[in-house]
């Protein structure tokens, strides 16, 4: 709804401002210049609120015609034309769509209208464009006049509705099934009250001639006349103009009019004035007379609100957003917060039970892998026992060497690398059928099968005599090689290298006792029981 009307006349300019439930007559701005410039400087000071213009002066124009029905910019083209072509001046000048013909190519009908003294209202408009006072539009009373229909009890085909104007007036403006056809303001001249009704019947039986000349109202119907007064006048037109065969009369009361349009408390005056501003701002119609080049300012303004909406929906839709972020935020802390708890728990609750069972023999760790290792062997069929019985034997009678570190594997050459000879999980292979009378040997099964080790360690303790570790590590190689099913022993490095290509050098200020006599040696053992299968 806008914040002001402005009802325009031939002598005045009124200024309705918006209170609750309804209007207020506000200003009241003569025609000429000094009215004018009262009106600048009331503009000044108001501020810049949007506003409506109603106009209600005698010099509108009412005509009917057709046009194709076609839509778009051709359409907005065509009407404009239309316009220029038929009024003087179509500064002011609006079509309305009113159905289509029933037969032919069926054209439009269009009701063209005009305010024909654009003079009347160039000056105020002026004044608002001035001061960019974003105005929504120029209205009539007849245009608007297509709302007020609607909340009357119109059952003809052929209704004139007649109110009395502030402005000195009655205004009477036909409808033909609901379409607005023609509006007329007659200048009620200064005379007794008493003689209102004797003018406003005179005024509806010339408009009723005028009807019948125009063939808009057919000789055997009756017009049908809703008059919207006060009870006094209503009271005495009910007693002067019984109904006839012309002329039949509704006399609706103005304050039950104004209530069915949602105008609240009672009515104030017997003018409609207030009825029309009310109608206008709580629902502008469709057509109105402004060109685009007086609303500019009304639109920017709304593009205006437009993004301070948007902002706003952004706005909140991002508080909305960060609130449902900042209660997530307090839930995860929350629920971390209960997950350490929930850990410590636990923890605790190990280490008690830690507490009362026996020390284990090695690092949980360490029993993972030699749990996953067994599991291993136990899928490839391989056996590391023989490996590791024929170590110990060897080992017998030689208390001073560690052994480091175990690399086993196997394979069913004895030269292969320890590497290549890792034990590993082999894919399976199809079975290839024998020939009649012969044996198979496979690779996954193959007659002997060689285990393989590679053994690091040190004499511990070393006291830095390097030839009786030299000749323990040979010993040791000795023993090995006598151990049954053992097929070869080499010896990969010694605590100290004495090859012919390598450079012998020492520090005799460094402790010889201070030292490590490391080894390794290739251990390669035949698999008895494979070979046997």
């Amino acid at each position: 709804m806008a914040s002001r009307v402005f009802v325009v006349s031939s002598s005045r300019l009124v200024a309705w401002h918006p209170i609750a439930g309804g209007f207020e007559q506000a200003w009241e701005f003569p025609t000429g210049e000094e009215g004018l410039a009262t009106f600048s400087e009331y503009l000044a000071a108001e501020g810049r609120d949007p506003v409506l213009v109603l106009v209600d002066i005698v010099e509108e124009e009412f005509r009917e015609d057709t046009v194709p029905h076609v839509f778009g910019a051709d359409r907005r083209s065509m009407l404009r034309t239309k316009l220029t072509r038929m009024f003087r001046d179509a500064t002011y000048s609006t079509a309305t769509f009113q159905g289509r013909m029933t037969d032919g190519r069926r054209d439009d009908r269009m009701l063209m209208t005009a305010l024909i003294r654009p003079d009347l209202l160039s000056p105020w408009m002026t004044r608002i464009a001035e001061h960019k006072i974003p105005m929504a539009g120029v209205y009539s009373v007849p245009i608007v006049s297509q709302s007020l229909v609607k909340l009357l009890p119109i059952e003809s085909a052929h209704a004139l509705v007649v109110t009395l104007q502030a402005a000195g007036g009655v205004r009477q403006t036909f409808f033909h099934n609901g379409h607005l056809k023609l509006s007329r303001l007659a200048v009620m001249p200064t005379i007794d009250r008493r003689a209102q009704p004797a003018f406003v019947l005179g005024e509806v039986e010339k408009i009723r001639r005028y009807l019948n000349s125009l063939r808009m109202l057919p000789q055997d119907n009756p017009l049908d006349v809703y008059l919207i007064a006060d009870r006094a006048l209503l009271d005495t037109v009910r007693r002067r103009a019984p109904d006839s065969i012309t002329t039949r009369h509704h006399l609706l009361e103005l304050g039950s009019v104004a209530a069915k349009a949602r105008l609240r408390g009672e009515y104030p005056g017997s003018f409609s004035d207030l009825l029309f501003v009310h109608l206008l701002a709580r629902r502008p119609p469709a057509q109105q007379y402004a060109p685009a080049s007086q609303t500019k300012y009304f639109t920017l303004h709304r593009a205006r609100n437009g993004i301070r909406a948007a902002a706003l929906l952004v706005l909140v839709a991002g508080l909305g957003w960060a609130g449902l972020k900042a209660f997530e935020g307090v839930r995860a802390a929350r629920d971390a917060a209960w997950a350490r708890q929930q850990t410590a728990f636990y923890e605790e609750r190990y280490r008690i039970a830690r507490e009362g069972l026996p020390e284990a023999p090695a690092d949980p760790h360490d029993i993972k892998a030699a749990v996953e290792t067994a599991g291993i062997l136990a899928e490839v069929k391989v056996d590391p026992l023989p490996m590791m019985v024929a170590l110990s034997e060897g080992l017998t009678g030689f208390p001073r060497l560690k052994l480091d570190r175990l690399e086993w594997g196997a394979s069913a050459d004895p030269d292969d690398e320890i590497g290549r000879a890792a034990l590993s999980r082999p894919a399976p292979r199809a079975a290839t059928p024998a020939p009649r009378g012969r044996r198979v040997v496979t690779a996954e099964a193959p007659e002997v099968l060689y285990q393989i080790a590679l053994v690091r360690g040190q004499v511990a303790p070393f006291d830095g005599d390097y030839r009786a570790a030299l000749e323990m590590v040979s010993r040791f190689a000795e023993a090995l090689r006598a151990v049954p099913r053992v097929h070869d022993v080499q010896v990969v490095s010694l605590p100290l290298d004495i090859g012919s290509d390598n450079r012998l050098a020492g520090d005799a200020s460094v402790d010889s006792r201070v030292g490590a006599a490391p080894f390794e040696l290739r251990v390669v053992l035949k698999d008895r029981e494979r070979a046997a299968g």
